[in-house]
């Protein structure tokens, strides 16, 4: 317990000997006579003299504790009940330091108010209890985390004013980091840089917590760097049972879209709630297109659907997905970029340099199904006895079926694409395969392939003793779409033409046939990849062009066997956003965030070519365009952390356990908590009531203690 107004400690304490005073002020000294015949009456007197000094000693007593008690009221006394302000001396100032919680959870609203407001509203009620000379700092504690000052400061409305002015937080909190700057300033002396005695500013050192406590962010939080340098205070501003749902992820399955395709967007909803959830995912494509598709999930789980999209014209489009907004609106909405490139090339070789002709004729019917050629997909055909590098030229994925003698020029041309990062589908299904492939193996640098090959097996009768196939490796992209209930089509399957083949264990096998023959194998060469298919696509060589699945699965192969490394859809808030983009288009003008502000990029040239990047603060596009002009010479998609989306709370009780050995902690709410924390639990009403008992126990000595009359 301690003493607010110690000042008036001289000026009262003298009042303490006014009952003693009085007492001997009372004191009566009479004289003596003997009268011998009163003999009795002088013990009666000595017994009664006795009672008297008793009386007078008792009522001094509790006169002196009624002004004692009274003495202790004015001297304000207060408890010190969380280890704060009063504690120290009254003549020492304060140093408080609040970390404000700036995550994306911080944007849940409950009753007009989000999380972040109501957090500036505590750390308000904690700057007015601070005095002139009490010093004070504040931390936004985002992703990274900021300063209002650079050192402890007196000028508690700047403070006030970086706190209301704080923006809507999209990323996550790390306290961790947010706990070792609070620890260097701690040991920072705002006057001369050097680090303080302990009991000048380390033992006063305060520092508050305004936060949800959701556990993406507090379930390892490391307070070591506090220990012994500062007193911490915990303040939940957060909602109970706060329920949320969210778009965690808008991927795309294909490495690139092509003009005419369609874009199959996998969408992931999140329900971090009690009840089930159903509603309807809205996608928007360049502020035109509109689609909408239902989606389900489950209490406290995910659910992932497919959206065909139209990829109807290349170029870059803007995609947006939403679900009807709630309480943590930010999370309801993804945005993505969708870059349509235009029709891609696809070379066909075969040895007859006819188009039209077996098999070739359905190859390419799967390749561009559509009339016209109005696919995305453009095969071009070329045969196999003149081929060579300059027919190879610029192609980047290639079908071969049916090829003729290959000479070394067109093996050391195919092996070539290949290393530098080609795709090559070949369905061996020629007599002159097995020397074709032999003749590949000796230009690939010592790489053996998957599967070497014996003797072509051609059935004299269809139908009969056809090959099915029986097991695969359904984990390969190759195979992406037989997963599932899709894999009964690969029982429909039948070939009469195929090759006595067996594994060399280079490679992947992908499909076998029932007596184990390889069907199906990859070879990873350099950049490039090499699929090997045991069969034929004619329609004398098995059923596989009659049926539904070929188109897709052919069309599939082309997805998969692109190598490059997509531009990532989007970026997440707080992070680096870097990008490539032509020197022109950035001296044509800015790239501009969301909101139109201009953003600051640092540039690396790269020829024609820059590498830039920025830290994207908000979510939306961050778009680059031509001045005066609406095209788009680029953009950039960002969405909030999702990482924040689950709003379910820390178990506070077990946050002690994280502290220090011996690191004082405490968990606070309300003005009375940060009243008491500032000058403790008052108790002068209590003195003052025991006061008024002893001075109630003053007046029943004189009512009831009176001397006895005289007989």
């Amino acid at each position: 317990m301690h003493f607010l107004n110690t000042a008036l400690l001289a000026a009262l304490v003298p009042l303490l000997a006014l009952p003693v005073l009085i007492h001997f002020l009372n004191k009566r000294f009479p004289q003596r006579f003997l009268f011998p015949t009163l003999e009795h009456l002088r013990k009666t007197a000595a017994e009664r003299s006795r009672i008297h000094r008793w009386r007078h000693r008792l009522l001094t007593l509790v006169r002196t504790l009624f002004l004692l008690l009274l003495l202790a009221a004015f001297l304000k006394p207060v408890l010190d009940r969380f280890g704060g302000g009063a504690g120290a001396d009254a003549g020492d100032s304060r140093r408080v330091l609040i970390l404000v919680d700036h995550s994306l959870s911080m944007e849940h609203s409950r009753a007009g108010a989000t999380a972040r407001q109501r957090a500036a509203i505590e750390a308000g009620k904690i700057i007015s209890t601070l005095g002139p000379d009490d010093e004070l700092n504040v931390i936004a504690v985002g992703q990274a985390p900021a300063m209002c000052f650079s050192v402890f400061s007196r000028n508690h409305p700047d403070a006030l004013r970086f706190l209301n002015a704080l923006p809507p937080g999209y990323t996550r909190a790390d306290f961790t980091a947010a706990n070792l700057l609070a620890a260097r300033l701690v040991d920072t002396s705002p006057a001369t840089a050097a680090p303080p005695s302990p009991s000048a500013a380390s033992a006063r050192a305060e520092i508050y917590y305004l936060s949800d406590f959701r556990r993406r962010d507090w379930a390892q939080v490391d307070f070591l760097p506090l220990a012994g340098r500062a007193r911490l205070y915990f303040t939940d501003v957060g909602a109970p049972d706060a329920a949320n749902r969210a778009i965690l992820d808008v991927s795309l399955p294909q490495v690139r879209a092509l003009a005419g395709d369609i874009v199959p967007l996998e969408i992931t909803v999140g329900n971090f709630s009690d009840a089930p959830l159903r509603d309807t995912l809205t996608i928007r494509i360049d502020n035109n297109q509109l689609l909408q598709h239902e989606v389900e999930a489950a209490p406290w789980s995910s659910a992932r659907v497919s959206v065909p999209v139209p990829a109807t014209s290349p170029g870059l489009h803007l995609c947006e997905v939403s679900l009807p907004p709630d309480a943590l609106a930010a999370d309801d909405r993804h945005v993505v970029t969708l870059s349509v490139l235009e029709k891609e090339e696809i070379l066909t070789l075969s040895a007859n340099a006819d188009p039209a002709a077996d098999p070739v004729r359905f190859l390419h019917a799967a390749l561009n199904p559509w009339p016209g050629q109005a696919g995305s997909l453009l095969p071009r055909h070329h045969d196999t006895f003149s081929l060579d590098a300059a027919a190879l030229a610029g192609a980047r994925k290639i079908f071969i079926t049916r090829a003729g003698p290959l000479s070394d020029t067109a093996a050391a041309a195919l092996a070539k694409l290949l290393f530098h990062g080609s795709g090559i589908v070949w369905f061996l299904d020629a007599d002159s395969d097995a020397d074709n492939l032999a003749r590949l193996g000796q230009h690939l640098d010592g790489v053996t392939l998957p599967i070497t090959l014996g003797p072509l097996r051609k059935l004299e009768s269809i139908g009969e003793d056809a090959q099915q196939v029986a097991t695969g490796d359904f984990k390969s992209p190759f195979l992406h779409l037989f997963r599932g209930t899709l894999r009964q089509d690969l029982a429909l399957l039948e070939f009469y033409d195929f090759h006595t083949a067996s594994a060399t264990g280079s490679g992947r096998i992908l499909l076998r046939f029932a007596d184990e023959t390889p069907a199906m194998a990859s070879l990873e060469y350099g950049l490039g990849t090499l699929v090997l298919m045991n069969f034929s696509v004619s329609e004398f060589s098995g059923n596989l062009a009659r049926q539904r699945i070929f188109p897709a699965w052919v069309q599939d192969l082309v997805r998969q066997l692109d190598t490059a490394e997509p531009p990532p859809l989007s970026f997440t808030a707080g992070q680096p956003v870097q990008g490539e983009i032509w020197r022109a288009d950035l001296r044509a003008g800015p790239v501009k965030d969301p909101s139109g502000r201009t953003v600051e990029v640092r540039q690396e040239p790269l020829g024609e070519r820059s590498a830039i990047t920025f830290t994207a603060t908000e979510p939306g596009f961050y778009t680059l365009a031509a001045a005066g002009s609406t095209r788009l010479r680029t953009a950039f998609a960002v969405n909030p952390d999702t990482a924040e989306s689950d709003l379910r709370p820390v178990d506070k009780a077990h946050l002690p356990a994280q502290l220090a050995e011996g690191q004082q902690a405490a968990l606070i709410e309300g003005q009375s908590d940060y009243d008491e924390v500032a000058r403790g639990r008052p108790v002068w009403q209590w003195f003052l009531l025991t006061a008024l008992a002893f001075l109630v126990i003053e007046m029943a000595l004189q009512l009831f203690v009176a001397r006895r009359p005289a007989r």
